[in-house]
């Protein structure tokens, strides 16, 4: 005995997507990489998207991610990945990180660089 098909069929997620890593209802998962905490949101590309970066397919997505450090966002990056192509959606989500986490340790060290001079200046002061 047979089941009748379905009256649809889903389209986005592709059901045999699996990148690798899972993501919330909302699109996001959090990682934490080198010791850093990552957020990661995933969501479809709009019409500015496609204009901005020439994408154009229906199953292209963005993969934005976030570096936190001290409750304070710090780093940054994004890549374009293909929603039905799990090597896709590694890459960008392996790039990203990559992007974000060297953003995020650049700006650590720019701040912690200014830091050590306004702590030289305040110390040239007091003992003046």
């Amino acid at each position: 005995m047979s089941t009748p098909p379905l009256p649809f069929e889903q389209m986005r997620p592709h059901p045999s997507a699996d990148p690798g890593f899972r993501l919330d209802p909302n699109g996001c998962a959090v990682f934490r990489v080198d010791g850093h905490h990552v957020d990661v949101s995933v969501r479809y590309v709009t019409e500015q998207d496609r204009t901005d970066h020439v994408l154009g397919e229906d199953s292209d997505v963005l993969v934005f991610v976030e570096v936190d450090v001290a409750g304070i966002t710090v780093g940054r990056g994004s890549f374009p990945a293909e929603w039905v192509n799990p090597y896709s959606m590694r890459e960008a989500l392996s790039y990203a990180v990559r992007e974000a986490v060297e953003a995020a340790e650049r700006k650590v060290d720019e701040m912690a660089r200014e830091l050590a001079e306004v702590r030289a200046k305040r110390e040239q002061k007091g003992a003046k």
